[in-house]
């Protein structure tokens, strides 16, 4: 587990936070299975885990590699907040990915937001853009 999350991590690094190295297009799930409000998680095809949302105003993604020291940040739907079990970093999926807490309570502007996944509906299905 700690290799796949170091191996993601730097792909991420390599391919930068908008996932270029994905190809515009691909299908990640059909939009009536994510409901307002939902989230679904998914692969890249770099091997990072990400996380995609859906509102009433859209959808978006976000890689789930913590910028911090590369934990999998896991989304909690009461808090409305993604969280990293290493050092308990929290990101706001609603606000850009953007920290809400540094690592153990150090300041926000200790780490990176989360880097995003340009994804967007098309017809039926929700794809990477």
């Amino acid at each position: 587990m700690a290799l796949r999350l170091a191996v993601a991590s730097a792909a991420a690094s390599i391919f930068g936070s908008s996932a270029a190295a994905q190809a515009s297009g691909k299908r990640i799930v059909r939009l009536s299975k994510v409901k307002v409000g939902a989230s679904h998680k998914f692969q890249l095809a770099n091997g990072a885990s990400a996380l995609l949302f859906r509102t009433k105003a859209g959808v978006f993604a976000y890689q789930t590699i913590c910028t911090h020291r590369g934990g999998e940040v896991e989304y909690f739907a009461a808090s409305k907040l993604m969280v990293c079990p290493v050092h308990n970093a929290s990101f706001d999926p609603l606000a850009s990915g953007k920290v809400v807490k540094g690592p153990d309570g150090s300041a926000a502007a200790t780490i990176r937001s989360l880097p995003s996944v340009k994804v967007k509906v098309s017809g039926a299905w929700i794809v990477l853009s």
